[in-house]
C-alpha cells in the first residue's frame, strides 16, 4: 500500500498530467562544491569558479515560494549538499512548509551528520558507482566508500522511515561492477536506480568531461540491459524499467521530454535556466516568485521547447517521461522508489 506522501504526490502528478501541466518538483542543487571530482559529473563547480549561493534564508523562502506555488517534492542536490553547513535547515525549511524531501549525496558525510539530516529526508540517493577501493578510484576521493558504507549504517540503524536508494552511473569506468553493485543494494535491502552518465548539460558549472572514454557505446548498453534485465529475473533490486534500458541500447528510439512538465530545476546561484538555450536563464529566485514563473507564457513556451529535444540520457528524464505517457514499468519503478 503506498505512504499517505506518496499518495499526495501520485495525486499531484495526475493533476499535472491532466489538468495544469505545472511543475511540482523542486529540483535544487544547494551547491555545486565538491570534495570528490567525479569524470562522469557535468555540474561540479570548477575550482577558480566564483558564485553567489543562496543563503539559508533565501533557501528557505524559496522553499516557502514553491510550496506556496503547489510543488510538493524537493530533491536537494548539488555537488555535494553536505559541503554546506547549513543543509539540516534547509531541509527542516522544506519540511516545515509540507514539501517531502530528497537529499542526493555521496555519502562523505552521512554518518558524522545523520542526526543533522535525516530527520527531515524522507528519500535518501546515494551515489555508489563500484565497491570499495574501485569506487573510490572512480570519485578520486579516498576513503569514500569506506564511509558511505558506515553513513548507510546509521541511516538503516537510526532512521528506518527514511527511504534509501543507490544510484548508479554507468560508464566505461563503473560498468564491470553493475552485479557486485545490485548484489550490495540487495543485502542492504534497498533499491538500485542504474543510469547511463548524461554527455550534455546546460547548467551553472559549464563543465565538460571526456565522453569518447567515458561513454558507452548503443552496442555496450545493449550488453548492459541484457545483464540489468538478468539481474532482476535473480530478484536484485534494480529499478531501471525495460523502457529506459531500450531507449540506451542499439535499438534505441528518440523520446519525448516531458520531464520540465514535472519538475523546475533551481541552480546554486537562484538561476532557473532553459534547457534548449544553453545557460540563458528563465528568470532568477531571488526577483521572481515560482508562482509568477510556472504560469507566465514564457514558462509554458519552454516546456513545448523542450518536448523537442532528447539529449538527456539519466534515469530521472527518461522514465519521468515514461511515467508522463503511461508506461506500466516506469509507473511499478517509481512506486518502488517513492
Amino acid at each position: 500500500m503506498a505512504s499517505m506522501p506518496a499518495a499526495r504526490l501520485v495525486l499531484k502528478a495526475l493533476r499535472t498530467r491532466f489538468v495544469d501541466e505545472r511543475p511540482f518538483v523542486l529540483s535544487h542543487l544547494l551547491t555545486a562544491r565538491c570534495n570528490a571530482d567525479c569524470a562522469t559529473c557535468l555540474w561540479k563547480m570548477p575550482a577558480d569558479a566564483r558564485v553567489s549561493e543562496l543563503d539559508t534564508a533565501q533557501v528557505a523562502r524559496l522553499y516557502r515560494d514553491a510550496a506556496d506555488a503547489g510543488f510538493r517534492e524537493l530533491v536537494l542536490w548539488g555537488g555535494e549538499p553536505m559541503v554546506r553547513l547549513d543543509v539540516g535547515p534547509a531541509l527542516q525549511a522544506a519540511r516545515a512548509v509540507g514539501l517531502e524531501t530528497t537529499l542526493i549525496t555521496n555519502g562523505w558525510w552521512l554518518a558524522e551528520r545523520a542526526h543533522e539530516v535525516l530527520p527531515h529526508t524522507g528519500r535518501l540517493l546515494v551515489s555508489i558507482d563500484a565497491m570499495g577501493a574501485r569506487h573510490d578510484t572512480i570519485r578520486r576521493c579516498p576513503g569514500l566508500f569506506e564511509r558511505l558504507d558506515r553513513g548507510l549504517a546509521a541511516a538503516r540503524a537510526h532512521y528506518p522511515r527514511t527511504r534509501v536508494v543507490i544510484i548508479t552511473v554507468l560508464s566505461r569506468l563503473s560498468v564491470d561492477d553493475l552485479e557486485a553493485v545490485a548484489e550490495y543494494g540487495a543485502h542492504l535491502g534497498v533499491p538500485v536506480v542504474f543510469q547511463a552518465m548524461n554527455a550534455t548539460d546546460y547548467g551553472f558549472a559549464d563543465r565538460t568531461i571526456a565522453t569518447d572514454e567515458l561513454e558507452l557505446d548503443a552496442a555496450e548498453w545493449t550488453r548492459v540491459a541484457a545483464r540489468l534485465e538478468a539481474l532482476r529475473r535473480r530478484g536484485l533490486p534494480v529499478r531501471d524499467s525495460s523502457a529506459y534500458l531500450r531507449r540506451l541500447g542499439d535499438r534505441a528510439s528518440a523520446y519525448r521530454c516531458h520531464y520540465k512538465k514535472v519538475v523546475l530545476r533551481v541552480e546554486p546561484n537562484g538561476h532557473v535556466l532553459d534547457c534548449t538555450r544553453t545557460a540563458i536563464p528563465l528568470a532568477n529566485v531571488r526577483t521572481t516568485k515560482l508562482s509568477t514563473l510556472v504560469g507566465a507564457p514564457t514558462y509554458r513556451d519552454f516546456i513545448r521547447r523542450a518536448e523537442a529535444c532528447n539529449r538527456c540520457r539519466d534515469a530521472g528524464v527518461i522514465e519521468a517521461s515514461h511515467m508522463w505517457e503511461g508506461h506500466p514499468g516506469a509507473l511499478w519503478n517509481a512506486l518502488g522508489t517513492v
